[in-house]
């Protein structure tokens, strides 16, 4: 007979994760009562019917507290786990997933859930779930965020198309893993204000397609704002009726509608970096663009804003010039590429990127060699970058330099470190915290410099800013032992509630740092983006069909449209092939009143660019 898996409700109590203090506090505490420590609420997402059979208010194996029906509260959040279950191909699909960690939530750890007298059936925990976790939402802690279809009816129309942009990036990832019907399916669609999350993944029971896709967001429809309405409608009439096949066109259309509707934001980028040799080291090895200390860059949305954080390492010297060739090197490549406006679409961008990043590899493996450097003694450097180009930000890493997106509710890292832990997890061999354990977790595995761009794979993404955030890059030195988690309320969000600017910012970065780390070099790079979205006409409600709204408009071609020339793309003819089309509205507005104009515009098939999925 197996032992009951104890469970017992009390007054539960979090643990203070400060490894020096471990002082229980109460559940209300943002910070520890005996250290002042930051407390963490790590809320996460149950999978598993399991979860059912116990109460809320109940705490299991002694440290996850039931706070609602699917929600636990891992109450000694800093504590090493115990021993999961097995990964299972189920549970491993989250680990594959983890290219796309900011939609898709991961495996946290298990909870033998037990019984008397039945099989052992484990609970599954999701972390980075869909579930409200700051301090700062204290009325709305352990609920779920809204799902879309909820969220869609009081969003702008750049962010409704941003949230079907998202979703087609994720199409073909979830479709390999047999989740894709995930997609259609508005409850376990949430939203944290422009980011679209999962909570939970539904197998596929029979192959979703595009057709059905379609179905589900046209029935968004009339709760569209007049500025998506026209080209959502024609993107769905083209994935019903199979003129759309390929997850790359569906994904080039709502580029093309972003692009239109993105003239109508205004984007303005403030960015600053600042380095620091640290209190252990001799010299500082890590290089930033633009340079540490100067005065804040001010830019707005159709400027280049380039940012930039490379931590060097290896042999006397070697590490300072190594980032401080690829930073120069990557600097003026793109400075020189990008400056012509035939190279800036998100193909031409993201292309661009990859290569100047493989140009600064072997640079700095071609001086390794003349130098007759071997193993330990090539010198090397990791990279992190953000380029913000219009309405989007493209995202760059090698090795364990960071991204974090921070908003006023949540920070997020958005780069994957490229070290062994992390390579255990996308092979879907382990969960995260237990591959941390094994032998040389956090080596790298790339880094620039250390071999022929061959055998390099830099990854970039792209996101599209719908809203005010803050994009922290940083080396190491801050982000281990996870201080940017702990610090960025502190840190960081009084940005956001104007109470300091990037300098002050920096400073108190530098000092967590050194204070709570300490063992290294530690350069930060803060950018802000601000932005000013026009005022918007209603929804689509009311209007018996997307014909009525066209026959009170005034139709216009499409080249009469002002699009700015990074957006412009020449499409090839496809021989043999029927033209299909994809109707696009461009809402201009007028001063207090919004003018709305229609327009049309056909795409011959195959002629849509191929945009990199996050997978990548």
């Amino acid at each position: 007979m197996e032992k009951q898996t104890p469970v017992r409700t009390m007054a539960a109590t979090i643990i203070c994760p400060n490894p020096e203090c471990h002082a229980p506090n109460q559940l209300s505490q943002s910070f520890c009562a005996h250290c002042r420590f930051p407390i963490p609420k790590v809320y996460l997402w149950a999978i598993g019917e399991e979860i059912n059979n116990f109460k809320v208010g109940q705490v299991l194996n002694s440290r996850y507290l039931l706070v609602n029906k699917k929600t636990v509260l891992d109450t000694k959040p800093a504590m090493k786990l115990e021993s999961s279950e097995k990964v299972t191909d189920e549970i491993a699909k989250y680990l594959r997933l983890l290219p796309c960690k900011l939609h898709i939530p991961q495996i946290y750890g298990s909870i033998n859930a037990s019984r008397t007298g039945r099989r052992n059936i484990p609970i599954w925990l999701l972390e980075n779930s869909p579930i409200y976790s700051s301090n700062l939402t204290k009325n709305l802690s352990g609920q779920l965020m809204p799902d879309i279809e909820t969220a869609w009816k009081n969003a702008g129309s750049m962010r409704q198309l941003n949230w079907l942009w998202q979703i087609a990036r994720l199409w073909t990832p979830l479709m390999e893993e047999g989740v894709a019907s995930t997609l259609l399916n508005p409850y376990l669609l949430r939203v944290d204000q422009g980011i679209v999350k999962i909570l939970e993944f539904s197998d596929d029971a029979t192959l979703p397609s595009f057709a059905d896709l379609g179905n589900r967001w046209q029935t968004w429809l009339k709760n569209t704002r007049l500025g998506a309405a026209p080209a959502i409608e024609k993107i769905c009439q083209g994935l019903i009726q199979g003129e759309i096949k390929k997850s790359e066109e569906l994904i080039a259309f709502l580029d093309h509608a972003l692009a239109v509707n993105g003239q109508r934001q205004f984007l303005e980028c403030e960015y600053l970096t600042l380095s620091h040799t640290g209190p252990k080291r001799h010299q500082n090895e890590d290089s930033c663009h633009p340079p540490s200390g100067d005065v804040p860059v001010h830019k707005t949305g159709y400027d280049l804003s380039l940012v930039m954080v490379c931590d060097g390492v290896g042999g006397h010297q070697g590490g300072e010039i190594a980032s401080c060739l690829a930073i120069e090197t990557i600097r003026n490549r793109l400075e020189n590429v990008l400056d012509k406006p035939e190279n800036r679409n998100p193909e031409a961008i993201t292309s661009q990127i990859s290569a100047s990043i493989c140009v600064a590899n072997d640079l700095i493996s071609l001086r390794n060699d003349s130098e007759n450097r071997h193993e330990r003694q090539r010198m090397g450097t990791t990279m992190a970058m953000t380029l913000i180009h219009g309405h989007e930000v493209y995202v760059a890493n090698i090795g364990d330099s960071r991204i974090y997106r921070i908003t006023r509710s949540a920070c997020q890292q958005i780069t994957l470190d490229d070290d062994l832990a992390t390579r255990e997890v996308r092979l879907g061999y382990s969960l995260y915290r237990e591959a941390l354990s094994i032998p040389a977790a956090g080596s790298l595995f790339q880094a620039l410099g250390m071999n022929s761009s061959t055998n390099l794979h830099p990854t970039v993404q792209r996101l599209i800013i719908d809203e005010e955030c803050i994009f922290l890059l940083c080396s190491d030195g801050l982000s281990d032992n996870n201080r940017v988690e702990q610090f960025w309320q502190n840190d960081v969000l009084p940005i956001l509630e104007g109470k300091i600017d990037l300098m002050a910012a920096s400073h108190r970065l530098i000092n967590t740092a050194n204070n709570l780390n300490g063992h290294d070099n530690v350069t930060v790079a803060l950018l802000h983006c601000r932005v000013q979205q026009p005022r918007e006409a209603g929804q689509l409600n009311g209007l018996d069909n997307i014909g009525q709204l066209g026959q009170s408009l005034d139709l216009v071609p499409v080249d009469t449209l002002m699009l700015p020339s990074p957006y412009v793309t020449t499409a090839q003819p496809t021989k043999n092939k029927s033209q299909v089309w994809v109707g696009l509205l461009a809402v201009l507005v007028a001063t207090g009143m919004l003018g709305a104009v229609a327009s049309q515009v056909k795409f011959p098939n195959g002629a849509a660019p191929t945009i990199t999925p996050p997978t990548n």
